[in-house]
């Protein structure tokens, strides 16, 4: 899959902008806060129908105006899609191909892109939460968690802690209110644990695989799923709510101490070790920046070995406190059967070899180099 044109309405900093892009290498350059990242940003708009940025549409309007618009035109080996999203003033609207939908969420993962910025470093040295968006945002992307699962996990869980808030109210029936809402929790809480730790599996050989490549050395990468409960990839998911349910029995005393759950989904992990040792703790800024650009590639492959299609590629500033050898294999890999498209305040250089597309910003105007 590959974004063709891209046009934007009074987003970000930008008035009126309409954009070509090559099928392969695309470098955007300029000056800082010129607008490179808000080109990215639109495209994982169109994608996910939300900003990595901001939760707020309306931060997405340029400053002074009422309504905005995203527009792009995908190609895939099937067909071609035009995708538009309009909002402001009047809420959201989108579009698939001139027609409104009626269910905006419809068009969520209609194409596929994959992002690094500068914060995905969080994914790796950051706390557990950062871990845990990303195997959602890869699962919810390619439909292998279902929204209605993921939903109606979260709505138990917030009835859950609302019933243990209340404890000292509830007394000696607290156990009884709680059943109904425990085993809810194991039912919907298994199918996220047994995908997510389908997809950490499968994940790690590709992570360990890009980082010996990007290093150079035999340094082995640990990508491993930590839950609150004792199961394996490859657990039933009638395995994995017996051992939810029996984490919350076991648990019972201490949740009333906290007055929330402690067991399931919500408080799990990924266990990330380079050389035997924590990623978040010892290994270097550089280090964990590299760590975290695999993780986005074991995204796209895991994706693209899902679904048959092979996302867009968006890499906001991935050079940085990279050394020229780490640099040249980001870039190896970045044109590796996709198209890419990649922000850098420095000069294109090395980045515009092979006939890659150069487009250069200012003050929110795009043009061809």
């Amino acid at each position: 899959m590959i974004i063709s044109r891209l046009e934007l309405f009074n987003f970000r900093n930008y008035g009126y902008q309409d954009i070509e892009f090559a099928p392969d290498r695309n470098i955007i350059t300029g000056r800082n806060a010129q607008g490179k990242s808000n080109l990215l940003e639109a495209v994982y708009f169109l994608s996910h129908l939300e900003s990595k940025r901001s939760p707020r549409l309306r931060d997405l309007v340029k400053e002074g105006e009422r309504e905005a618009s995203v527009r792009g035109l995908f190609l895939d080996r099937k067909a071609e899609v035009k995708l538009g999203v309009s909002f402001g003033g009047k809420g959201r609207r989108v579009e698939v191909n001139g027609r409104k939908l009626e269910s905006a969420t419809k068009a969520k993962g209609m194409v596929k892109c994959v992002m690094f910025d500068p914060d995905d470093l969080y994914m790796v040295k950051g706390d557990p939460s950062r871990r845990r968006e990303f195997l959602e945002e890869t699962a919810e992307e390619i439909g292998l968690l279902e929204s209605e699962a993921i939903q109606r996990y979260r709505h138990v869980l917030r009835q859950r802690n609302a019933v243990l808030r209340l404890w000292e109210e509830k007394g000696s029936r607290l156990s009884a209110i709680l059943e109904p809402w425990s085993s809810a929790l194991a039912q919907w809480g298994s199918e996220v644990v047994r995908t997510r730790m389908g997809m950490v599996d499968w994940m790690e050989g590709a992570i360990s695989e890009t980082y010996r490549e990007i290093s150079g050395d035999n340094g082995e990468v640990r990508f491993k799923y930590a839950g609150t409960v004792n199961c394996e990839a490859g657990s039933s998911v009638e395995e994995i709510a017996r051992e939810i349910r029996e984490g919350l029995d076991r648990s019972a005393d201490d949740e009333k101490r906290a007055r929330c759950t402690l067991v399931g989904p919500h408080r799990d992990d990924v266990e990330i070790k380079v050389g035997g040792k924590e990623a978040r703790f010892t290994a270097s800024q550089g280090e964990q920046r590299t760590v975290a650009y695999c993780m986005r590639v074991a995204q796209k492959r895991f994706i693209e070995k899902e679904t048959g299609e092979t996302p867009v590629l968006l890499l906001d500033d991935v050079l940085s406190e990279m050394d020229r050898g780490r640099r040249e294999k980001v870039l190896e890999l970045a044109g590796a059967g996709s198209q890419s498209i990649i922000t850098t305040a420095e000069e294109p250089g090395e980045l515009a070899s092979n006939g890659a597309r150069v487009l250069r910003v200012e003050e929110g105007k795009v043009r061809v180099v």
